[in-house]
């Protein structure tokens, strides 16, 4: 009973340890079956991720076709390796697996993918860089012959000297430079990465000598600069040429204008004040040194636009035969003019004189006249009237100095040939220099006649106190009469009434 009671006992012990001793063989046995696959894929990997220096095409073809091999065998192995991971998921599932069987599943799983992976951008790798070689190669042709196509076209770039043609031409010039620009520009882009690509594999001998293979080809690029600069100046020339070929025909369009205001100026000359005609012929005159101004940077601008000396082109010369009609028409139109203007330049002389008058004396006549009206201020005392009547002698004196400009204004308007519209202004000038004359005639009068009142009645006084201020003589009688004096005070009241009188009438 002992010994059934012990079995029992142990027999769950001895079942848990036979079924461990079952996990742990399968999971053993598990780790033999994954030993060679996993060999496999570190075989596979290794060769995969070593460097590689292929110096040639070919070399590269070997690599491609030993890098295909390899996906071949893991492609056939992918059945195998797919079931021994199902095989490692489900020991995984027992918790009492032992602690390796997760590396072990983690290495045949992730080292499948990872291995996949590698081999398969290693196999990119190549098949870029085989496409690297010979693109490198068919690619240094191509752009030797886009940089011909360049320069070629570059020498095409040339001046148009028919405005419309020089536009067209430029419009082509310009659509052909993108295009080149585009073509040379993508053709060396992808020999650079061709040679990028290339420079991955390559030993460093051979990426030395590719690097100075490289390095003319990128300097050519300066061609492309070279083209876009020769557009760069056609398109400014046909910018001036157009601005060129403007200012011909707007001074063409005025001339003619000009030519007739001339022939009216002559033909209305008897219709015409000396001073009207002489100011239209200034006009123009000024009008055609503006044109000429035109003319003169046109004429620059010929010698900078147009070629010179012979074998000029045609269209060329019709341009310059063109300024040359437009300058020597300018020209005479400006001698015509000159010669009218200079007919008549005692006028202009005189007229200039006679308008310098006139501007002096209106602004006079405008502020005289409205002192004339303000009226004279009314003293209190001998000595506020004497400066009234300094003040009222410069009114006159200023009056008499303005008589002297209206006169010398008259007499140069008078040398003129014709002066009626002058004789006009000039006598109403007068007329109110006349009447600005006769109140300061009015004022001198009063104020002189005032200030002689005011110093007899000063003087009167003056005596009178004398008089009065003398000693008696020893007798106790006065040294002058009674009657002396009695006169004296009549004649002072006298003065003073009439010097009250003036002063109420100023």
């Amino acid at each position: 009973d002992f010994l059934i009671k012990k079995h029992e006992e142990l027999l769950p012990t001895v079942m848990k340890t036979q079924v461990m001793v079952d996990l742990y063989w399968k999971c053993y046995a598990y780790g033999d079956e994954l030993k060679p696959h996993i060999e496999f894929l570190d075989g596979i990997m290794l060769s995969s991720t070593r460097d590689v220096a292929p110096s040639c095409v070919e070399n590269v073809d070997e690599l491609i076709e030993r890098q295909e091999k390899s996906l071949v065998q893991l492609e056939t192995k992918r059945a195998v390796v797919k079931d021994l991971i199902e095989k490692g998921q489900v020991l995984l599932q027992n918790p009492d697996k032992p602690k390796f069987l997760d590396s072990h599943v983690t290495r045949i799983r992730d080292g499948w993918d990872e291995t996949k992976d590698k081999a398969q951008a290693r196999l990119t790798l190549l098949t870029n860089t085989k496409s690297a070689w010979e693109g490198y190669a068919d690619g240094n042709v191509k752009v030797m012959e886009e940089f011909d196509k360049c320069e070629d076209e570059t020498k095409k770039v040339k001046k148009q000297f028919n405005l419309e043609a020089a536009f067209e031409d430029l419009a082509n010039r310009q659509e052909m430079f993108n295009t080149t620009k585009n073509s040379v520009q993508g053709s060396f882009d992808q020999l650079k990465a061709d040679y990028d690509t290339m420079c991955l594999t390559l030993p460093d001998d051979k990426k030395e000598q590719l690097k100075k293979e490289m390095k003319p080809v990128e300097e050519k690029l300066s061609l492309i600069k070279s083209f876009e600069d020769k557009v760069k100046v056609i398109d400014e020339f046909c910018t001036s040429l157009k601005a060129f070929d403007g200012s011909l025909k707007s001074i063409d369009e005025w001339m003619m204008g000009a030519n007739k205001e001339l022939e009216d100026i002559k033909g209305s000359s008897d219709k015409m004040s000396p001073e009207d005609r002489v100011s239209r012929t200034m006009d123009l005159q000024e009008d055609i040194s503006s044109k000429m101004e035109i003319l003169e940077k046109a004429v620059a601008d010929e010698l900078a636009l147009l070629p010179q000396g012979d074998n000029v082109p045609e269209d060329a010369q019709l341009f310059k035969e063109e300024l040359k009609r437009i300058k020597t028409f300018v020209m005479d139109l400006q001698q015509k003019t000159k010669k009218e203007c200079d007919s008549f330049s005692e006028d202009v002389k005189y007229w200039a004189e006679y308008r310098t008058g006139i501007k002096e004396l209106i602004p006079w006549v405008e502020s005289a006249e409205k002192s004339s009206t303000d009226g004279l201020s009314k003293p209190t005392n001998l000595e506020e009237a004497e400066a009234l009547f300094e003040k009222t002698s410069g009114y006159d004196n200023n009056c008499l100095a303005h008589l002297k400009v209206l006169n010398a204004a008259n007499a140069a308007a008078q040398k003129m040939t014709t002066h009626k519209d002058a004789d006009v202004e000039v006598a109403a000038l007068r007329l109110r220099y006349e009447k600005i004359k006769s109140v300061s005639d009015l004022w001198m009068g009063k104020v002189d006649t005032l200030v002689k009142e005011w110093k007899l009645l000063d003087t009167t006084v003056t005596e009178l106190n004398a008089w009065v201020a003398k000693d008696k003589t020893a007798d106790g009688e006065n040294q002058f009469s009674l009657e002396k004096m009695e006169s004296t005070l009549g004649e002072l009241k006298n003065i003073f009434k009439q010097k009250e009188k003036l002063v109420d009438e100023l």
